[in-house]
């Protein structure tokens, strides 16, 4: 069985109409909105959006995050799951696993973002206005 490309890789077929149509999932389009937040909106309406996701699968994210291998998106998808580690079950160990992987010194998600705050343990510096967005029941 060969493994799918990069371009394939969390792409879901699903009906709609009597049409078989092709769709990223959830995780892939979370890295996606991540790499281009522009194209999702802007952070804070990525960040809205995404946290109505009802489920992650948390190994196939970890998968499309190894193959666009971006220390940015290690972080930015880390500290999502961090902030709602309740509503997606996301296990610590999961967490210390993705921080392995974060830039070593603190980056901006957006590129033309100055000012904002750092999420340290990520080493990801965001706007403030997400700085206590959070998930149901979370911080």
């Amino acid at each position: 069985m060969t493994m799918p490309s990069k371009d394939a890789f969390g792409i879901r077929r699903v009906e709609r109409l009597g049409k078989v149509l092709s769709a990223t999932g959830p995780e892939r389009t979370l890295v996606q909105e991540f790499r281009r937040p522009a194209l999702a909106g802007g952070l804070d309406e990525l960040v809205q959006s995404a946290a109505g996701y009802p489920v992650l699968d948390l190994e196939l994210l970890e998968e499309v995050l190894r193959r666009y291998d971006i220390a940015n998106l290690w972080s930015a998808a880390g500290w999502f799951l961090e902030r709602f580690q309740k509503a997606f079950y996301v296990p610590d160990s999961f967490l210390a696993r993705m921080e392995r992987r974060r830039p070593r010194s603190p980056q901006y998600l957006e590129g033309n973002l100055r000012g904002g705050w750092l999420a340290s343990r990520w080493n990801l510096i965001l706007p403030n206005s997400l700085k206590t967005q959070g998930g149901v029941g979370e911080p």
